[in-house]
């Protein structure tokens, strides 16, 4: 039986007494690194009898992660993946003015002491807080003493080439429809989530009926084309082939536009939320001659699909 999780608001509940290990980051797609962080957490909170938890942002926004609007995991998402890993509380947090304004010590103070009531820190080593993102690792560990709290530092997880990993190069992998690279640091598929909206009904009329996503969240989207993807409905997964694109075959303009042809699924799911699994990119977005041009294409990206799924999913 799994087990409950814990939410904590720190904008509105009392300060809460049960004694934590708190990882703290912003943890947008909770790559290998941050597992890394989350497996040292619950390691040490089996250790010392501690709480494994987290301190998470309510909303993801434009002044989270600076210059990008788009990012790889909602608030939900993060929820679902850190649960499975073991988290079991969860700080919510307004990153709202207030929280900007805060000096490295009175985050260490009014956040990790009083609230958070945090026993052991666990953060990467260029973790920054307070205003400006004037608190270092070094601060953390200066005012130790005075609150009673222990700060561990964990080690970068690095990509092949050596950097280290990082939600800012998963999100350009995943722009640039590197989606096996992206997926191989992520350590799971990447996931969109979204309702299925009404379209134009012109993959009916091809024999290759779609559903259209309208995203829930402001995902970063791979690059336009067709890719190998899983489809969760209604608990269930499904292979299909997704596109992403504007129809250039019959339309002009760049209206993108998501949309997955789902293997041997005909229910009607309009209005229902759907998540879709990126696998492997197949090949980019083509203008077609004809609608006929277009359906022998689509035949062969589903023989190339079911050929991979066959080949290596199985």
């Amino acid at each position: 039986m799994k087990e409950k999780i814990r939410i904590y608001d720190l904008n509105s509940d009392l300060p809460d007494l049960e004694k934590k290990v708190v990882s703290l980051g912003y943890f947008d797609g909770v790559h290998l690194g941050h597992q890394k962080l989350m497996k040292r957490n619950v390691d040490l909170s089996k250790k010392y009898g501690y709480t494994p938890s987290i301190l998470l942002f309510k909303e993801n926004t434009k002044t989270t992660v600076k210059d990008d609007k788009r990012y790889l995991s909602s608030l939900e998402d993060k929820v679902e993946i850190l649960s499975q890993l073991g988290i079991k509380t969860f700080c919510l947090v307004n990153f709202d003015e207030n929280f900007m304004k805060l000096s490295p010590t009175d985050f260490i103070k009014t956040i990790i002491a009083e609230k958070l009531n945090a026993k052991i820190i666990i953060v990467g080593d260029d973790y920054r807080f307070g205003y400006k993102a004037s608190g270092t690792v070094d601060t953390l560990r200066e005012y130790e003493n005075i609150f009673a709290y222990i700060t561990d530092v964990v080690d970068f997880e690095m990509e092949d080439d050596h950097a280290k990993i990082s939600s800012g190069h998963l999100r350009n992998f995943i722009r640039n429809g590197e989606i096996k690279k992206a997926n191989k640091y992520l350590g799971r598929p990447y996931k969109i989530r979204g309702k299925v909206v009404h379209g134009k009904r012109r993959g009916r009329l091809l024999n290759f009926p779609t559903a259209n996503l309208d995203l829930s969240f402001p995902y970063v989207i791979p690059t336009d084309g067709v890719y190998l993807t899983i489809t969760n409905i209604r608990g269930k997964d499904y292979y299909g082939l997704t596109n992403i694109g504007s129809n250039p075959t019959f339309e002009e303009g760049d209206d993108k536009k998501i949309e997955t042809f789902i293997f041997d699924f005909n229910d009607s799911i309009y209005d229902e939320d759907i998540s879709v699994e990126f696998i492997e990119f197949l090949r980019p977005d083509f203008k077609f001659n004809s609608a006929e041009e277009l359906i022998a294409q689509m035949d062969k990206d589903k023989e190339n699909g079911l050929n991979y799924i066959e080949k290596h999913l199985k």
